[in-house]
């Protein structure tokens, strides 16, 4: 049975919430309407009458005689006096006892009723529903996922049990909604699991190991499961799940490769065929402080740099860009011109530590990585985490500077920030950043909207859960190679807009317009991509741009030029 809360909270979404703007300017207006004859009531009683009244006693004369109540305590008695109380009754009737109660009748009771009397949740796709993604559990990773989703145009059906969610996806966010149980066989039936493209199942792991028992006894549909355990990838690949991907570890993992500067190592952004897209740090290479021009990357590997990524920024180089040593580097070539660069640019870790602040499993996943390369390492909680007792932290509170300065993190060569609170993360990226000004902070956000303050109080990179666990599912759908992108940068494929077919690059304006820049051309007849094109690069029909750019300019191109 609904509460009296979830009833009051549709006045409070979607449709609803407009109109009660629209009630709160209308309140306004007969405000303003009261106050108004006030003062003239006051300056009439006065001029005409000689009698003074508080501006109170006006307001009150006001309100009595618009809602025809006219106690008759405060009269008029001359005639411009009578016609003045005329026109505030007859305003008092169209304004408060016509218009109020008939607006507030169409604007919110009849929906209302209407809504209560017409919804019925969606329980079954039509038959011809195919090629679409299942989604199973909502939660920051499946939003940012639907969100690619949407600028891909990849039909998506989330499944939820829960009713009111259901109602709440569907009116407020437009999305394909189906209210039933996950692990029901029937549910699976009726949203065509079938001919689903892909099942994304992100429940807890138990359920989701039902999930995909399930789905196995009725489909040899793909499933891509995300193991809150990593200790339960096998059991659920068991269970018939085609791709488990164990997010902490993954996420630990990346965290500690943006840490250390042991080696310099690119990391495989994105691949498309033989052309892969890959960053690799400044700091620790020969290049750093060089001009792009005096370090001769493209000329000594035959790498493009297409880009440079520095504490949330995403910037397009020129030949006389200075190659800062706290910026990434986007690069743009094959693996064999990787492994050149890296010959190039690799280093010898000489007196490497990294603090790591933060025992959940995401700490213990990257103290474990640390531990394989090796790179020492120090790790600090409050408190022992019991799953993993294999590295036992500092004890002490990591927001008091005390502890961090008296384990020494000004020799320290970067710091990983993992606690499950970004308050806390944000302050520890402060601390840490002032206790150590050139230390490499890599930070972890909980939530997306957090990101730009980590980057504000420091960090060099911040990893993001939601969108590390979308880009890898997103890549997971699309088969590709890579494991996922770095945070803020997106690198995409699209087909070319009909609209610039026979201009230029120069003439497409897609960097101006859009603000992300063409990484590469797919030829028409196939072979290798054109990488970097130059702006004078006329765009043909039947080629594919290959492009780099934040997950705003993705959405922005896909809004610009692939409109349904």
């Amino acid at each position: 049975m609904k509460t009296i809360s979830a009833e009051l909270a549709y006045f409070f979404r979607g449709r609803a919430r407009q109109n009660l703007k629209v009630l709160f300017y209308y309140c306004a207006f007969l405000l303003a309407m009261v106050l108004v004859y006030a003062t003239v009531f006051r300056y009439l009683m006065w001029n005409l009458e000689g009698r003074e009244f508080s501006f109170i006693a006006g307001a009150y004369w006001v309100i009595t005689v618009m809602t025809t109540l006219g106690f008759g305590d405060i009269t008029f008695h001359s005639d411009l006096g009578y016609i003045f109380a005329a026109l505030v009754t007859i305003t008092g009737v169209v304004f408060l006892l016509i218009i109020l109660p008939f607006g507030m009748i169409s604007l919110f009771l009849a929906p209302w009723i209407e809504h209560r009397l017409r919804y019925h949740p969606t329980l079954e796709l039509p038959p011809e529903t195919a090629g679409h993604v299942l989604i199973f559990g909502l939660d920051p990773v499946t939003r940012t996922l639907i969100r690619k989703l949407k600028n891909r145009q990849i039909p998506f059906v989330l499944v939820t049990p829960d009713h009111e969610l259901a109602l709440r996806l569907e009116e407020e966010e437009n999305l394909r909604v189906v209210c039933g149980s996950p692990m029901d066989r029937e549910v699976l039936t009726k949203v065509r699991i079938e001919q689903a493209r892909y099942v994304i199942a992100n429940l807890s792991d138990p359920e989701n190991a039902n999930l995909c028992l399930t789905v196995r006894a009725l489909a040899k549909t793909p499933i891509a499961a995300i193991a809150n355990e990593p200790e339960h990838a096998e059991l659920l690949k068991l269970a018939g799940a085609n791709q488990v991907v164990p997010l902490p570890k993954i996420l630990g993992r990346y965290l500690a490769t943006r840490a250390t500067t042991c080696g310099a190592l690119a990391h495989v952004l994105d691949s498309f065929g033989q052309l892969q897209i890959a960053e690799i740090p400044v700091y620790g290479t020969p290049f750093a402080n060089q001009t792009l021009e005096q370090a001769r990357i493209r000329q000594q590997t035959g790498l493009a740099v297409v880009g440079l990524w520095e504490r949330g920024h995403l910037g397009f180089p020129d030949r006389d860009t200075v190659l800062d040593p706290e910026a990434l580097m986007i690069l743009a070539g094959t693996r064999e011109q990787l492994d050149l660069l890296e010959k190039l640019a690799g280093e010898q870790p000489q007196d490497e530590l990294v603090f790591i602040l933060g025992h959940g499993r995401i700490g213990c996943a990257a103290a474990n990585f640390l531990e394989r390369i090796p790179v020492p390492f120090l790790l600090f909680d409050q408190q022992i985490n019991p799953d993993c007792t294999e590295h036992i932290p500092v004890i002490g509170d990591a927001t008091g500077r005390h502890l961090l300065k008296q384990a020494g993190i000004e020799r320290a060569r970067g710091v990983i920030i993992t606690t499950n609170n970004d308050n806390t993360n944000i302050f520890l990226t402060l601390s840490s950043r002032h206790s150590n000004p050139h230390i490499r902070i890599v930070a972890r956000a909980n939530d997306d909207a957090n990101v730009d303050q980590l980057y504000a109080a420091g960090a060099d990179f911040v990893v993001s859960n939601a969108s590390v666990g979308a880009n890898i599912l997103n890549n997971i759908l699309e088969s590709k190679e890579s494991v996922f992108l770095a945070e803020g940068i997106s690198v995409f494929r699209r087909p070319l807009p009909p609209e610039l077919v026979g201009k230029t690059i120069a003439d497409s304006q897609i960097r101006p317009r859009i603000g992300c820049s063409i990484v590469a051309l797919e030829l028409p007849g196939g072979g290798d991509p054109l990488i970097v094109p130059p702006p004078e690069q006329l765009l043909e029909e039947g080629m594919g741009l290959i492009l780099i750019g934040g997950p705003q300019q993705e959405e922005l191109f896909s809004q610009t030029f692939l409109k349904p």
